[in-house]
């Protein structure tokens, strides 16, 4: 199986640094890693925009918020009943807990499972928060990586081999794991695709399933 650091020097030279998280503050991370759940970062932007608009992006002042003009404000990005009360919800929480910096105090084990037992925070969202918010090794899991593993090698693969498959090359390095997960979404919206452009695709001649691919690297 192709082993991820050839994935990432591919990427990267095909795409180029991404830079990512697009955000202010590790709050703002959290909000758009909430947000982004089931919809494009074009609609989480825009979200946000309102939010920072009505001075919404605190902890503080989003818990206080009416909940009807926090639904307002994050309408572009669907489900926005459900999301605006767990994005109250959230907020709530990190203020009872002493605010952001409170967070950044616990170590990475247990801020996941704090993150975990939050309502609407699951395993992708809580890793993205881990990364991009208070940049520990997390290794995010998601759609992108499924299906880009899942072509190269012709298999479904769980979770768990995933994440084994990405440490076994970048484990601790918070900069390339950011990077990579950047780098798999870009790959996944313009060549990976659920209908795949395979003849642009730097990776095609490791992956078993793309047309004219099949070899190991």
């Amino acid at each position: 199986m192709i082993r991820c650091e050839t994935v990432y020097g591919s990427l990267l030279e095909r795409h180029g640094p991404q830079d990512w998280w697009p955000a202010s503050d590790a709050f703002e991370v959290i909000v758009g890693a909430l947000l982004v759940q089931r919809t494009s970062w074009a609609s989480v932007e825009d979200a946000i925009g309102l939010l920072r608009q009505h001075g919404l992006l605190s902890p503080d002042e989003l818990h206080r918020a009416p909940l009807d003009l926090v639904e307002t404000c994050i309408r572009s990005v669907g489900f926005h009943r459900t999301k605006a009360a767990r994005l109250r919800a959230l907020a709530g929480f990190v203020r009872d807990l002493g605010g952001v910096a409170a967070f950044a105090q616990v170590d990475t084990p247990a801020l996941r499972r704090t993150l975990l037992g939050l309502e609407g925070v699951g395993p992708e969202t809580a890793d993205a928060i881990l990364l991009y918010a208070f940049d520990r090794p997390a290794v995010v899991v998601d759609e992108y990586l499924r299906r880009l593993v899942k072509r190269l090698t012709a298999a479904a693969t769980a979770d768990t081999d995933l994440r084994c498959w990405v440490s076994r090359d970048l484990a601790g390095d918070v900069d390339r794991l950011n990077e990579l997960h950047a780098l798999v979404v870009a790959h996944g919206r313009e060549t990976c695709s659920p209908i795949p452009h395979c003849s642009g695709c730097v990776l095609l001649t490791a992956c078993r399933t793309g047309i004219g691919g099949g070899s190991d690297a």
